[in-house]
């Protein structure tokens, strides 16, 4: 599970790289142009993404391990990770050529889960 997890995490690192590339992009265009087109995530997506996966880490956690198998630090780490990729994925599936609101609530299904494989891996 943790080999599992780690891997998991490292695409994570790699699509939040680009996320937050194109995050700076947008804003720099929008603030020459004055552009409106929305950005690739949005701050409360990201936030409550975040939120999910370290509340869903840290109890799982706790209830594997204990207090000794959990580390604050990497919490964080973690949470703010899969919180932006979890928030531009659920961007992008609200605004697909068919994308509904309803697509993107699906995305936040997986800081959950993979909050559940780190607490149960022991990371």
């Amino acid at each position: 599970m943790e080999t599992a997890f780690k891997a998991s995490f490292m695409l994570a690192v790699a699509a939040e790289v680009v996320l937050v590339a194109v995050l700076v992009f947008q804003v720099a265009r929008k603030e020459r142009h004055g552009g409106t087109s929305p950005l690739v995530f949005t701050g409360g997506d990201a936030l409550a993404a975040a939120a999910l996966f370290g509340g869903t880490m840290t109890l799982t956690a706790l209830l594997s391990d204990g207090w000794s198998g959990l580390s604050t630090s990497d919490v964080l780490l973690y949470a703010v990770t899969f919180g932006i990729v979890t928030a531009g994925f659920a961007a992008f599936l609200r605004r697909g050529e068919k994308g509904r609101p309803e697509y993107g609530r699906i995305a936040f299904l997986l800081p959950v889960g993979f909050g559940l494989l780190a607490g149960l891996s022991g990371v």
